[in-house]
């Protein structure tokens, strides 16, 4: 996977800028947009139909076709669905690619035969310079025997008319890859046993991101299977990660980090020692950019908001609150106690009214620790605080400590 790499941009300027240079999904991605009929080529795919080489026209008849319907609980019409064919007696394995397929020898395991991006023309090439994290793709596959592999084999890769499988071993022509392959799901072509999977994609190429080659068939070896083997596809999607992997405050992991857990209460033994140079975050990958901000909330008490902001764009905000001394009452040893913030807080996000139970004081700061609003409390509370302006603020009582996300 990619490695570490902090930057410590405007959000709003990341946001801005990367939206506008770059796409971070395929175009028609859960095959729903088709050039004609239902054996037609899906928009923005390729198949035999519009291959090249001295055998195109031999291998030009369908491999495929359009099913309705959709992967479990998916909004869609129309799925994919590949499958293998004998040709004069030779198995041909189902093949859709977003480039275009090259049919130079009769032999399948000719490295005449080739999926490859053809730069020259918009219809065999897919331009894609972002980097994802990981891939999910729905998947129902049938096959004859029980050991066959499909597969769908993501390249990025340079400023080149890529050829895969020919070139996947040469790492100056590309820059990552996501390889899924099942075994069968199901033992009926005409029953569908949906799997999702999930791949991350590996970054070991030397190559800029230009381009990206998919290449979708029924058997990982060519010539492989057995004819009528048939491979559906739905909803390809491309994840940015922009989850942290660890947070270290003074060198020392945060106690019982997850990362699907965003709120924090961390006890320490001596709270001025804790400055922003102490307090690292350690991201899922490498290019999220990540932004701090560390401010008082009182004497006894700071605010740590961390925003890590993932390359397409989205973001995740982890809040630490940061109390003096020990939650027991006892002596303290650097990073005491943590404790995930346990207090109901509705509507949250909210565009106004905020309702939460608590006895004694509750205070609400800006994250940057500016107090702007408090009232003593003694259950069942509501706040009206639709005159702030929209951002994240943070409610603190003396039982819990909550981040309200304010519209």
């Amino acid at each position: 996977m990619k490695t570490l790499k902090l930057l410590t941009l405007s959000l709003a300027m990341i946001a801005a800028t990367v939206s506008a240079q770059t796409a971070y999904q395929l175009p028609n991605p859960g095959f729903e947009q088709w050039d004609g009929n239902s054996t037609s080529e899906p928009t923005h795919w390729n198949t035999f139909s519009s291959s090249d080489g001295t055998y195109a026209s031999m291998a030009s008849s369908n491999h495929h076709y359009r099913r309705s319907g959709s992967r479990p609980g998916g909004t869609g019409n129309y799925y994919l669905t590949i499958f293998t064919k004998s040709i004069l007696g030779i198995k041909a394995n189902g093949n859709m690619t977003t480039g275009r397929i090259h049919a130079g020898a009769m032999s399948a395991t000719s490295s005449e035969n080739y999926n490859y991006t053809q730069r020259s023309n918009s219809d065999h090439s897919q331009p894609f310079t972002a980097t994802p994290d990981s891939m999910y793709v729905w998947v129902s596959f049938y096959a004859q025997t029980a050991d066959a592999q499909a597969q769908i084999d993501v390249i990025i890769h340079g400023d080149n008319d890529f050829r895969s499988p020919n070139d996947n071993t040469d790492l100056t022509k590309f820059k990552g890859r996501a390889v899924a392959q099942t075994t069968r799901t199901t033992q009926h072509p005409l029953v569908m046993e949906w799997r999702r999977m999930e791949v991350p994609f590996v970054y070991y190429g030397s190559s800029s991101a230009n381009y990206m080659l998919i290449n979708i068939t029924t058997n990982n070896v060519p010539g492989g299977g057995d004819a009528n083997d048939s491979l559906s596809i739905d909803d390809i999607e491309f994840i940015y990660s922009a989850w942290l992997n660890d947070i270290t405050i003074a060198g020392e992991s945060v106690p019982n980090f997850h990362k699907g857990t965003l709120n924090y209460t961390i006890h320490v033994d001596n709270l001025e020692s804790i400055d922003m140079s102490a307090i690292n975050a350690i991201p899922e990958a490498d290019d999220a950019n990540i932004v701090y901000s560390l401010n008082d909330l009182d004497d006894t008490s700071k605010i740590c908001v961390i925003t890590v902001t993932a390359e397409d764009g989205g973001f995740k905000t982890y809040t630490l609150t940061l109390t003096e001394g020990s939650a027991q009452g006892g002596e303290t040893t650097g990073i005491t106690n943590l404790e995930e913030s346990k207090m109901v807080v509705s509507p949250n996000p909210t565009t106004g009214l905020l309702r939460f139970e608590t006895e004694g004081m509750a205070r609400l700061y800006t994250i940057q620790g500016q107090l702007v609003n408090e009232s003593p409390c003694h259950g069942s509370t509501m706040w009206d605080i639709s005159a702030l302006p929209s951002g994240v603020y943070i409610l603190k009582t003396a039982q819990a400590t909550e981040k309200i996300i304010k519209k």
